[in-house]
């Protein structure tokens, strides 16, 4: 995966390209929801056709998106990832999303008092070529609301979020012809599986058994696979179309 400084040195080798067009993103906070102790937003980034951006696991190659955020009056902002997609092309596997995502934030004040908030994300969208990108946007949040349709598109956008599951019910690191594979016990069959970990690790897009109850997930990414173990592992998966979680430790 890249970090910040290999996207920074990418970039005036992509500056060309890039500059030659319109940018192929826009970025906005929208949506304005207050339930007397939090303001309930999102941060909309919506992209040209064919262009995808990453979730917080950007696959083996990619950057997952980075929110700073100054508020005028102190405040805690904390951002919910929507149930990604994983796209497989020529550069490798992509876990994000393509055309808009609406990210789902909770705005709590240290005081129930209206406030600015600004946004500076650093980010990275692909099509034929990937572009670190930077963005600012800026809501004003209030007591009264200003913004009910997009209020409304954040609660869409928040029920797309996975909720807590328990489909996965064991976990553990065999070794395959020679290589690391993530095995797991399933309840019943999923369409996709992402993991995440404390290590640099990739866990590849997983193979089913035919009665899917069981995935295995190829392994790259890591030099020592010793440091997986009694590693705690978060396990994101679509059964039936709906994102479900959760957390298990390995062996």
């Amino acid at each position: 995966m890249w970090n910040r400084l290999a996207i920074a040195a990418l970039s005036f080798a992509l500056a060309m390209p890039a500059l030659a067009e319109d940018k192929p993103y826009r970025v906005s906070l929208i949506g304005d929801g207050f339930d007397g102790t939090s303001w309930h937003s999102g941060v909309l980034i919506e992209l040209a056709p064919g262009w995808k951006t990453y979730w917080r696991m950007p696959g083996d190659s990619g950057i997952a998106p980075e929110f700073t955020w100054t508020p005028s009056r102190p405040a805690r902002a904390e951002v919910q990832f929507p149930t990604p997609s994983r796209h497989v092309d020529e550069g490798g596997e992509a876990v994000g999303y393509e055309g808009q995502v609406i990210f789902p934030v909770t705005v709590t004040p240290e005081k129930p008092e209206g406030l600015d908030l600004k946004l500076d994300l650093f980010f990275a969208v692909c099509k034929d070529v990937c572009i670190p990108a930077q963005a600012e946007a800026s809501i004003s949040l209030g007591t009264d609301a200003r913004d009910p349709l997009g209020s409304s598109r954040v609660e869409t956008a928040r029920a797309d979020v996975p909720t807590a599951g328990d489909a996965v019910t064991s976990a553990e690191i065999v070794n395959e012809n020679g290589k690391p594979v993530l095995k797991l016990a399933l309840k019943e069959r999923p369409e996709d599986i992402f993991i995440e970990s404390a290590t640099s690790a990739y866990f590849h897009a997983p193979a089913l058994s035919e009665d899917g109850h069981e995935a295995r997930l190829a392994i790259s990414s890591l030099s020592d696979i010793q440091k997986l173990k009694g590693q705690a592992i978060s396990i994101t998966y679509i059964i039936g179309g709906k994102g479900l979680e959760q957390t298990l430790t390995l062996p």
